[in-house]
């Protein structure tokens, strides 16, 4: 995932490109101004030369990708709104495009269908981006890959900043959840079985519209005067990809990296007095549980094991929780790569102690050499079950389960 932008190479997308670029090197006057001494500035600038080229590189690398996901979002047959026979549903994948969930002119999803889906397991899929680029195409061979597995895979988008913060993109996305568990029957999923699945800044989001739906206090958004949308009936699980959870922290992060620069996260969330508000690891509540629950998710997954050797495998202390209160949140499975260096996995590891000091059920899974976007662009439909990665694996086997 680059840290500035999406990459993009059609005409529909190269204006979310631009206005990321845009966004994102805003804040380089402003920034420089902070520096107190020439050297310390030449060393913000040799920072801002080296992004740039990591950049342009990740860029130039991700063009055959891109190419493939253009082609496989169009060549995909378009799902008839409604079939006048059962043998009239397509055999193979097909999708319907743009199906609107909400107002917003980027509240839409494709829906992956499986052949003859029915009460099928359904993966809602909400991209990362740094809150400020994102495109549906762009994960097709994912969700052609798992509608090929049987489950029906929603791909949403979601208003950007700066037309909208972070506060209104999360609203969004509860919206999004109420669409899909009251209309996902017509596409052939299963309501009950529906997995929500956030990647990276997409994870925040996803984490922070749960809250919502669970009754945390909100903060008020400065792009939306709407109500707060108001729906407690929560998915099934949810399943946070390379996530960032604590957003003080990841940005504490970034500025040692050199790239707090020109991330658009900070001015997405309002400022850093926002912070905390928009940081699920902060809002997790500490409850006293008499139920001691199992890991979510099926037995023996390959990343539990790098896991279970760090020490992730046994339960929260108990003392920690002083709350008795009801609190809903999903069972949650944290999904994360050791060689991530965009988001590091310990920010995961963090949410999943919060997660377990609040008594919701959690799992956390590692993986060794994965880095930040293997998790959502390393599918190939041409891979057999058996040829793929650890992660997309344990990933389909979640899905299913």
């Amino acid at each position: 995932d680059c840290h500035t932008c999406k990459f993009s190479i059609d005409s529909s997308t190269s204006r979310t490109r631009a206005m990321s670029f845009t966004e994102a090197f805003k804040a380089i006057p402003y920034d420089l101004s902070l520096c107190r001494t020439p050297k310390e500035k030449v060393r913000k600038c040799t920072q801002l030369v080296k992004l740039i080229v990591d950049e342009v590189t990740g860029l130039i690398t991700k063009i055959p990708y891109g190419a493939r996901a253009l082609k496989t979002h169009k060549k995909l047959p378009r799902r008839p709104v409604a079939p006048a026979r059962d043998d009239e549903v397509h055999k193979s994948v097909s999708m319907s495009r743009d199906v609107r969930y909400d107002v917003g002119e980027r509240c839409v999803m494709d829906i992956y269908v499986p052949a003859n889906a029915r009460d099928a397991p359904v993966a809602l899929f909400i991209h990362g981006g740094v809150w400020a680029a994102g495109e549906k195409w762009q994960f097709s061979p994912l969700a052609e890959h798992l509608a090929h597995e049987g489950i029906v895979t929603c791909v949403a988008t979601y208003s950007l900043y700066p037309t909208a913060d972070a506060v209104q993109m999360w609203d969004e996305i509860s919206r999004c959840i109420s669409f899909t568990m009251d209309n996902i029957g017509d596409y052939g999923g299963d309501a009950q079985r529906i997995s929500l699945v956030g990647h990276s800044a997409g994870a925040q989001l996803c984490a922070r519209a749960l809250l919502q739906r669970s009754g945390v206090k909100n903060v008020q958004s400065r792009t939306n005067t709407r109500k707060w949308h108001d729906d407690v009936r929560m998915p099934s699980k949810f399943v946070g990809l390379a996530g960032v959870y604590d957003v003080g922290y990841h940005y504490s992060y970034e500025d040692s990296r050199g790239v707090a620069i020109v991330s658009t996260m900070g001015r997405a969330m309002n400022g850093p007095e926002n912070f905390d508000v928009c940081s699920p690891a902060r809002l997790m509540p500490k409850r006293i549980s008499s139920i001691v629950a199992s890991p979510p998710g099926p037995i023996d997954l390959e990343g539990d094991k790098i896991a279970q050797m760090a020490g992730f495998s046994r339960r929260a202390n108990g003392d920690a929780a002083t709350s008795t209160e009801t609190f809903h949140f999903p069972p949650t499975i944290l999904m994360a790569g050791c060689a991530d260096v965009t988001v590091p996995w310990y920010e995961s590891a963090d949410f999943h102690w919060k997660l377990q000091d609040a008594a919701v059920p959690s799992r956390l899974l590692l993986y060794l050499k994965e880095g930040h976007t293997e998790f959502v662009l390393d599918w190939d439909k041409k891979r057999s079950r058996d040829s793929l990665p650890p992660y997309s694996r344990d990933f389909l086997r979640i899905l299913k389960h």
